[in-house]
């Protein structure tokens, strides 16, 4: 009897407790109290995952390493966000901070982005100022640093890059890299790189370089330029490609003095007026050809042209979207109309000038060789006639004996020396000396006219003395330099 009414008593008071027991491990969906962070929570007490589920989906997962999970029950790093919208101005996208009526940004899987009530807002990564990173760098003097193994910032649309320096020393955009910096727009009116020197004394665009080229150019077609350049350009130096092995089909062309002949220069004023008035044209009275009619002669020296006329459209450079005093400045951007016009290359007239020099110098020669030569027959004339004195007798042979200056000089292949040996000399000779006063060439003169023909052959590039010799006395010497 007596153990019945303990078993009884026992199974009362578990009726009794088990309300009480289970009321204290429970949660109430209309709130708590009394409870203590550090022995009350949601979760578990063993190695496994907690879950929090709407519609009987699972919506969050905490991992039992302590990873958090929005859209995966397998979260990758301490919070993974998955299986969003993706974002756009009307889109929340997987991730918003902020109100979606006002100011707000919002993430997805690929961008970010700064909304203001559907329409887009400045993005500042720190709006109070300071070094932001973008990779890896160990600088922290300027506002945003870009390290990439081959870009080290990259700019593209209408304006790849806009920089703005807000002191007077500083940098609109300065790069450090593979390429210091590189622009690049797939618009027909866009910039890949723009600079816009505002101050007396600002550049647009400087280029430099320690060791190699300070501003590369560069374009994919024969039809356009490489730099096009709105007026006047000015240089230290300039050098243009023109090594043997760069070039084939070398031959030398013939009648310069014919081409030369056909231009002809003006004189001109460049016009000022209308869209011509952008190409900056420089004013004042200038001097050249006209490519029209050099195009006639030297059709490759010409080349079809067109410059884009341009409008002035403000710009904003610096732009806060909580403040309506943004910082704008004029730019230039095209308008779709061109200007076509015809390009001269004035540099390669400068061969056929010197051609038309070597010519002229040619021409020059071969009639100063005729005049001397008549101009010893005349004074030979003028000795016979006045008689054959002594005096004159003991010098008839030198004093109708003449040497001409060789042609061509300077020489590279063969050169002509021309002479006169008077009928009365016994033995005549031209002896050539090197600038070290060696001999190195003698040639025997008949009487009469001789012309002898000097190869360049074995003998090396330099200055050489000619010497003719009138019965083994020196008449006359000239000097001739051999190039090669």
């Amino acid at each position: 009897m007596k153990a019945n009414f303990l078993q009884f008593a026992l199974a009362a008071n578990l009726l009794i407790t088990s309300p009480l027991l289970l009321s204290a491990q429970s949660w109430s969906t209309i709130g708590n109290t009394g409870t203590n962070a550090s022995t009350n929570f949601l979760g578990t007490k063993d190695n496994k995952a907690f879950s929090l589920r709407t519609n009987n989906i699972e919506r969050m997962r905490v991992t039992s390493t302590g990873s958090f999970g929005f859209g995966t029950s397998v979260p990758h790093g301490k919070v993974n966000i998955d299986n969003g919208n993706i974002l756009s101005l009307t889109a929340s996208g997987y991730f918003v901070i902020g109100n979606v009526s006002s100011f707000n940004i919002g993430f997805d899987n690929t961008q970010m982005q700064a909304r203001i009530n559907q329409k887009a807002a400045s993005l500042y990564l720190n709006y109070l100022g300071g070094t932001t990173f973008i990779g890896s760098s160990t600088k922290s003097s300027t506002g945003m640093v870009a390290n990439g193994t081959q870009y080290g910032l990259s700019g593209y649309g209408a304006t790849g890059v806009n920089g703005v320096s807000q002191t007077s020393n500083g940098f609109g955009v300065a790069g450090s890299g593979y390429y210091g910096m590189y622009g690049y727009s797939s618009t027909d009116y866009g910039y890949g790189v723009y600079g816009h020197g505002a101050a007396t004394s600002a550049y647009g665009v400087e280029g430099y370089s320690v060791y190699s080229i300070g501003v590369y150019g560069a374009t994919g077609t024969s039809s356009s330029y490489a730099g096009f350049f709105v007026g006047d350009v000015y240089t230290t130096g300039s050098y243009q490609s023109s090594d043997e092995k760069l070039k084939q089909n070398i031959q030398d062309f013939p009648s310069a003095m014919n081409i030369i002949n056909q231009l002809h220069p003006k004189q001109y004023q460049y016009r000022q007026d209308g869209d011509f008035k952008q190409m900056n044209l420089p004013q004042g009275e200038h001097y050249g050809l006209i490519a029209q009619d050099v195009e006639k002669v030297l059709p490759a020296l010409v080349k079809n042209s067109k410059f884009d006329v341009m409008k002035s459209a403000a710009h904003t450079i610096a732009a806060n979207s909580n403040d309506s005093n943004s910082t704008t400045t004029s730019i230039m951007t095209k308008t779709g109309e061109t200007v076509d016009f015809k390009a001269l290359n004035y540099t390669e007239l400068i061969p056929i000038i010197i051609k038309g020099m070597q010519e002229q110098q040619q021409t020059i020669q071969a009639l100063q060789n005729k005049n001397d030569q008549l101009q010893a027959q005349v004074n030979q004339l003028q000795q016979m006639i006045t008689g054959n004195t002594s005096t004159a007798k003991a010098n008839t042979n030198f004093s109708s004996a003449y040497l001409l200056q060789n042609a061509p000089n300077p020489f590279n292949q063969n050169t002509t020396v021309s002479c006169y040996v008077p009928s009365s000399v016994k033995q005549a000779q031209i002896v050539v000396y090197n600038n070290a006063g060696q001999l190195v060439k003698t040639f025997s003169l008949n009487n009469g006219n001789n012309n002898i023909v000097i190869s360049a052959g074995t003998l090396p590039s330099g200055q050489y003395a000619y010497s003719l010799l009138i019965d083994g006395k020196k008449a006359d010497t000239k000097n001739m330099m051999l190039t090669k």
